[in-house]
């Protein structure tokens, strides 16, 4: 706020309590600033020092944006853009008004001329305007209709007669005089975002959002300069003098002699009423009125005094349409109408529009409601928002306080307490009896009596009456024709009611005796009430309300005629109209639900479905019913119940397409037209969003659902990732437990019990029905054939069926859970189905085109019935059952999901298992979910256990690897070119016979003797020489293999062929001497240089200097604290079987450089990692055929496509590097396999359990107690000096002869 004294300006701080102040105006008579407050919706004031802080207005209120003082009047205005309408109390906050209401989008800036009486505001809706009003809101003119955007500020200049407003979205400041006339523009230059906006001498002042900042303008010469910069959240300005006023009328004097409120309007004062009250006729004196008619007119509800037939006003009310019924509740002074075409503000449209909302999905909001407000027009509510057509009656029970109401649309007759809750199906039709509820209108309430009347305009008009509880039906007058306006002389006891094809207005006794005809040869009666001596009644064509004796019919009055149309229903609004009470006013009678009266007194009522439990008080839910989805409802139907099926008070998006039920919390979930899935109580509390559309874990357009009660899961089938999803009930997204492109899952239903999914899968010109476990694995195909597009399963675990049914085909069909037994049930007079569902004996389905629900017997097909129809746009059904406690209790999955982090499955002997989705794996514990083991491309990994990782060649080989098997399973076919080993597992053709076991069970070298003739010698690689050829002198085998072992006498050789064997001997000894020079070697040279004090590796070493290029793990167990480095023992050589045993163990190492996978992701728990080397080639001693013991060996080897996973603590540390300066291992040099190294190699790996845990390690078992060396140097190469790099190791070195696989060759690149 501004306060000027001359030329000097000063910002003042005021109230430090403001939550979000909007607008703002100044009293210059009290000193009060006013503002509104947007965040707590309150109007206050304060004095100019902050003191005397009050709350003026705190109800009603939803966006005031704009604020005006009357300083003459001593009246406060302001605007709502939440509500749409501009109101008016004393500065005290007493005597509130509603001045305007209709005709008013989004006002928001208002100014006052209390001098001349008129208003200004401006409105920046659909159709931007600025207005002018006197100060009651009577005689609207518009003044600016062109060229507006967003008119935000508005201020008005006493002294020249100017109005200028300010313009956010052109940008500009204009100026009209006050008759409209002579529009200019002041200034449009740099005006971002203005809105606040006041006047105070020659100056114009402004707050601009975007420019943080308040500036002004002189109004004559547009000069303009800034007043305060960089101040964030300015809203309103009010610049002020302190204590001057501008003019005066007559309201200044003694409130000019009203009650209430004063106006100054066209130069005279205009007392007016706050609402509930009427003027005398004195024009000066507001009074409560003892009774007054309340009527309706086309989109308002209108009042007018019974005691002067004046002041004929309008409640102020919004989102009113087209009233059709009308009643009121005394007590709480609060009126209910029904609206067959209830209309959205534009406001909320426009909102739902930017939300993204379709304007088709829109058309949904335009429903029928029973609404209630007060009688100011306060508190808009709608109690019936569901499932109505075309409630043309309706009343209340003013002792139950309950709401009766008459659908002529859906023939059904229905109660709900006053707030909406409890809703019961009282009459309804009955295709069966011609005396049923036929097209119901008019309603009336006897409470007193307990019965309730109305009238029928079906084939065979009449007047019915029923007990208050919809019994005991009972037809009082039939012979009538289109009977309306039905009202209760509660005083005479008598009936009255209008005959449109009459005209006339009859009446008889609450028996339907004594009938006689009070008023005839009317227009068109069609509304009538009664009120002491007289009855009151509209005339649809005359556009009039009038009055006669309710005796006679005589002295007719006219109350009302010509100004209005479409005045159907119309009511007295007295205290006398509903006094009295009965066991149900106390407490609702004891009941939870509904206390509804009859004439033997109170009963207690269930809301549909429910049943009243023994106690004659309470309800129970019902345990099994059929919920089905329609584009803009969920209804529920309990087959065999009397009450028929209830749309769900549910606010729903059109379009919904699928719907289940959990029975262990209750709640109905669906699929709503924003590809959301949400969930509420079948009441319609609790809504909210379960699985959001636009989130990662949806990711795209949800087909299908189906829910896991046991383990609080949700499945569901996604169309643009063709991917089944899982997410727990609580929100917790699990993952994807099954994605497939080609054959894309679309229906699904789950199987809890038996842990079982079955699911539908399309492709472009074929369908499946395929089953897999509730993790996606142990996926078979039921059946690929007779299938064109099956839409919908259906599945009863108790009888081991599964139900389906095919659009194309239009036929329902069932098997066994195992696919065997398939049979027809239905493949007639099927037009559009679309949802298929089991409840006890018999199987529904629903038919889209023909609109109907029908069943069948689901394990013969016979006896279909119908069970409902005139259901449009039906889109899915589900039967729901209660599930016992107990039997939630015995299933494995149901307390805490089994102990599992993900998925828990029930296993047949009832105990849980735990999986993951596709994304994870099951770690050690088999409990918890962890990220995949980080394998290399030339690794195979393990679904579950410690080893995750284990060489590709040892898939399908016949022996298990995995802790799980799952090296084992899914094995391939071997195709032509390749030989299949006995065990499992596929070589390359040519590896057959080629003298090494390239198979696990060395069922590749086996019956070779068929290779080659008896006369011809076999070489290595199969080919076949010549026996003479052997043992020659000259290598004809392109191996050489024919001049092996040629000390023994070779073909056609005799004995002393001397010189070959000597030759042969003499080759034998230097082998054996070049070995023992290469063990004295290492033992003596190369371990000493490596090795420290204490004998082992220094830690350095270890550790990491730039040429270590891996890490080595320490074993598990004692090892897993303190790394103890490498003991260079006895010679590795032993562990063949030519020099020996060997030591207890070896090293472990991780593989994280042999296909330059990154460890950025590892652990803390690993150990510590080596400078990345750039994709070395992998070390050739990988074939566990060349192993005849057991190793010590880490899987856990970091993949560049997956992010490492930490199982052990102490793994990261690496072993020492090939030694690089040594040539002991020569690349000429070819060891010879001993026939036991390679009969050991079936038992090579083992498991052994440690500790109480049951933990596994894989070790070398050497025989030995002594320590490894570390591996070999690389053969066949060419090596650098240690300070550089050692060479990479060949891939295809298949000599290579050590029992301990040598670590990858770190990065050629010396750099």
């Amino acid at each position: 706020m501004l306060v000027g004294h001359v030329q000097e300006l000063t910002p003042v701080p005021l109230v430090d309590d403001i939550r979000h102040a909007i607008a703002i105006d100044y009293d210059p008579v009290e000193g009060f600033v006013y503002w509104t407050d947007d965040e707590i919706k309150a109007i206050r004031r304060a004095h100019i020092d902050g003191s005397t802080s009050a709350m003026l207005v705190a109800t009603e209120l939803k966006h005031p944006d704009g604020i005006a003082v009357d300083w003459v009047a001593r009246n406060l205005y302001w605007t709502d853009t939440g509500t749409d309408r501009i109101e008016v109390t004393r500065l005290n906050g007493t005597s509130r008004k509603i001045l305007i209401s209709e005709n008013i989008d989004e006002p928001r800036a208002i100014v006052l001329d209390p001098v001349n009486g008129y208003m200004y505001w401006t409105d920046w809706g659909q159709q931007p305007k600025i207005e002018r009003a006197n100060l009651d809101g009577t005689d609207r003119v518009v003044l600016v209709d062109s060229y507006l955007g967003w008119p935000n500020g508005l201020a008005l200049d006493y002294s020249t007669g100017k109005l200028y407003w300010g313009d956010a979205k052109t940008d500009k400041i204009e100026v009209i005089d006050a008759d409209g006339t002579n529009r200019q523009t002041l200034l449009d230059d740099n005006l971002p975002h203005l809105f606040g906006f006041t006047l105070l001498g020659d100056f114009i002042y402004w707050t601009d959002w975007q420019m943080r900042s308040i500036e002004r303008v002189h109004k004559v010469t547009a000069a303009r300069e800034t007043i305060i910069d960089q101040l964030p959240d300015l809203m309103g300005l009010k610049a002020t003098n302190v204590t001057e006023t501008h003019g005066t009328n007559d309201c200044a004097l003694n409130n000019g002699g009203c009650s209430h409120l004063c106006f100054w309007c066209q130069r005279a004062v205009r007392c007016a009423c706050p609402m509930g009250m009427e003027l005398l006729s004195d024009l000066h004196t507001c009074v409560v009125p003892e009774a007054f008619l309340l009527f309706t007119n086309r989109d308002s509800i209108r009042s007018i005094s019974l005691g002067t037939h004046g002041n004929d006003v309008a409640i102020p009310l919004t989102g009113v349409k087209e009233v059709s019924a009308l009643d009121f509740d005394v007590s709480e002074r609060r009126i209910y109408w029904t609206d067959i075409q209830a209309k959205v503000k534009r406001t909320e449209l426009r909102v739902l529009l930017g939300s993204g909302v379709c304007v088709t999905c829109l058309m949904s909001l335009l429903l029928q409601t029973i609404t209630r407000a007060y009688m100011n027009g306060s508190a808009v509510e709608h109690v019936i928002e569901y499932g109505l057509d075309y409630p043309e009656g309706m009343a209340v029970d003013w002792m139950g306080r309950n709401i009766y109401w008459a659908d002529t649309g859906t023939n059904r007759i229905e109660v709900a307490r006053l707030d909406g809750r409890y809703r019961q199906v009282l009459v309804c039709k009955d295709l069966d009896n011609l005396r049923s509820l036929d097209n119901p209108r008019s309603l009336a309430l006897d409470p007193a009596s307990g019965y309730m009347y109305w009238t029928e305009w079906g084939g065979r008009p009449r007047i019915a009456r029923a007990y208050m509880d919809g019994k005991t039906t009972t037809t009082l007058v039939d012979e009538v024709g289109r009977a309306n306006g039905l009202t209760i002389d509660y005083v005479a006891h008598r009936l009255y009611w209008t005959d449109l094809d009459t005209s006339m207005i009859e009446s008889t006794n609450m028996q339907g005796l004594q009938r006689q005809t009070i008023v005839e040869e009317l227009s068109h009666p069609f509304g009538l009430t009664q009120y002491q001596d007289f009855i009151y009644w509209t005339d649809f064509n005359l556009r009039s309300i009038e009055r006669a004796d309710k005796r006679t019919g005589l002295n007719r009055t006219v109350v009302l005629q010509g100004q209005l149309e479409l005045m159907l229903d119309i009511l007295v609004f007295h205290s006398s109209r509903q006094e009295g009470g009965n066991t149900c006013s106390l407490n609702n009678g004891n009941c939870a639900h509904l206390c509804l009266a009859t004439p033997a007194g109170a009963q207690c009522c269930c809301a549909s479905h429910y049943t009243l439990d023994s106690d004659g008080q309470n309800c129970s839910a019902p345990t099994s019913f059929l919920l089905f989805s329609q584009k803009s409802g969920i209804s529920r139907m309990v087959p065999g119940d009397p009450s028929p099926d209830i749309i769900l008070p549910i606010h729903v998006l059109r379009n919904v397409r699928a719907v289940s039920y959990d029975p262990v919390d209750r709640l109905v979930y669906w699929l709503d037209g924003r590809q959301n899935i949400r969930r509420a109580s079948d009441d319609g509390t609790t809504s909210s969003v379960t699985v959001n559309a636009n989130s990662q874990s949806a990711d795209g357009q949800i087909h299908d659902l189906s829910l896991d009660p046991y383990s609080r899961h949700i499945y569901w089938t996604c169309e643009t990732t063709n991917t089944i999803n899982i997410q727990k009930m609580s929100g917790q997204h699990v993952g994807v437990v099954l994605k497939d492109d080609a054959n894309k899952p679309r229906a699904i239903v789950v199987s809890a019990e038996k842990g079982y999914m079955y699911f539908t899968t399309i492709q472009e010109r074929s369908a499946k029905i395929e089953a897999a476990s509730l993790d996606g694995t142990e996926r078979e195909c039921l059946f690929a054939t007779g299938l064109f597009r099956p839409v919908a399963l259906a599945l009863d675990t108790a009888a081991g069926k599964l139900f389906w049914v095919d659009s194309d085909l239009k036929r329902i069909e069932s098997s066994d859970l195992t696919g065997a037994n398939r049979i027809v049930l239905q493949d007639s007079s099927i037009l559009q189905p679309a949802g298929l569902t089991v409840l006890g004996d018999h199987l529904y389905w629903i038919d889209r085109q023909q609109q109907i629900i029908e069943r069948v017997d689901k394990l013969t097909g016979d006896g279909r019935t119908r069970i409902q129809g005139r259901l449009a746009s039906l889109t899915s059904i589900h039967a729901a059952e209660s599930v016992a406690r107990q039997h939630l209790e015995n299933h494995p999955c149901f307390r805490d999901n089994g102990g599992c982090s993900h998925i828990c499955i029930a296993k047949l002997d009832g105990t849980p298992r735990c999986s993951c989705p596709v994304h994870l794996v099951l770690l050690q514990d088999l409990l918890q979910c962890g990220e995949p083991p980080t394998c290399s491309t030339e690794q195979f990994t393990c679904t579950t256990g410690e080893i995750d990782c284990i060489p590709l060649a040892w898939r399908c080989d016949g022996f298990t690897e995995c802790a799980d098997s799952s090296d084992e399973e899914n094995c391939p076919v071997c195709s032509p070119l390749q030989f299949k080993c006995d065990r499992g597992g596929c070589i390359d053709a040519h590896r057959r016979c080629n003298g090494e076991h390239d198979c696990a069970d060395q069922s590749d070298e086996r019956d070779c003797q068929t290779i080659c003739p008896p006369n011809q010698f076999r070489c290595g690689d199969n080919q076949c020489i010549s026996k003479k050829q052997q043992c020659d002198t000259y290598s004809d085998c392109s191996d050489g293999s024919d001049e092996l072992s040629c000390d023994a006498d070779p073909p056609g050789h005799g004995a002393g062929s001397g010189p070959n064997a000597i030759v042969s001997v003499i080759a034998i000894i230097l082998l054996v001497f070049v070995i023992g020079g290469a063990y004295f070697f290492c033992q003596r040279v190369v371990c000493r240089c490596y090795k420290g004090q204490s004998g082992s590796f220094p830690h350095e070493y270890i550790s990491g200097t730039p040429h270590v290029p891996l890490n080595f793990i320490a074993p598990s167990g004692s090892q897993r604290g303190t790394f103890q480095g490498i003991s260079c023992g006895k010679s590795m050589m032993s562990s063949i079987s030519l020099m020996g045993s060997s030591s207890s163990g070896a090293p472990l190492y991780d593989r994280n450089h042999v296909t330059g996978a990154s460890s950025s992701s590892s652990s803390s728990t690993k150990g510590a990692f080596y400078p990345q080397m750039l994709n070395p080639p992998p070390s050739p001693a990988t074939d566990r055929s060349l192993y005849n013991t057991e190793v010590f060996y880490s899987s856990n080897s970091p993949s560049s496509t997956r992010s490492y996973r930490a199982y052990h603590p102490g793994r990261g540390a690496a072993p020492p590097t090939t030694p690089c300066s040594t040539d002991v291992c020569d690349s000429d040099y070819t060891p010879h396999h001993p026939p036991g190294a390679l009969a050991s190699s079936g038992r090579r790996w083992r498991a052994s359990g440690h500790g109480s845990l049951g933990k596994h390690k894989y070790y070398v078992d050497l025989n030995s107690d002594s320590d490894p060396y570390p591996p070999p140097p690389t053969p066949r190469s060419q090596y650098l000096s240690a300070e550089e790099s050692c060479p990479p190791s060949p891939s295809t070195e298949r000599s290579y002869f050590h029992l301990c696989p040598p670590p990858p060759s770190p990065c050629t690149d010396s750099s």
